[in-house]
């Protein structure tokens, strides 16, 4: 899925806007107002992965943009999302120096904003 990544936030497009050429014609007919979008919460979760109700309505100021851009994206639902997480740490973690296997079983605390569902992780140092 695509979706709009806006000054390192994420967003779905806004209804009736399907790529980003539309938004950006859309942003400068607008440029003097805020508009709706719904926003991507990220601390759960790794780009480009995103879990689909975690998400916020926010208000974006149009002429204070910096940075514009596409991404694709893939969105789970919450239950999804963690059984592909709990299989990714199963596999990948383990034998990394940070891991601590969790006395409630729940080793998914502490991943979830560090490794991708592609098993990618910035924090991974092997044992």
């Amino acid at each position: 899925m695509k979706i709009l990544e806006i000054d390192y936030d994420y967003y779905y497009y806004p209804q009736n806007i399907s790529c980003i050429d539309d938004f950006i014609k859309y942003a400068n007919e607008n440029y003097n107002s805020f508009i709706k979008l719904t926003r991507f919460e990220t601390e759960n979760c790794a780009f480009p992965y995103f879990i689909g109700e975690e998400t916020k309505e926010v208000y974006v100021n149009i002429a204070t943009m910096d940075k514009i851009a596409e991404a694709e994206v893939t969105v789970l639902c919450r239950l999804d999302y963690d059984i592909r997480l709990d299989q990714v740490v199963k596999k990948k973690c383990v034998d990394c120096i940070h891991y601590e296997e969790d006395s409630e079983g729940d080793n998914l605390k502490g991943h979830r904003e560090k490794i991708s569902l592609d098993g990618e992780c910035y924090g991974y140092e092997k044992k």
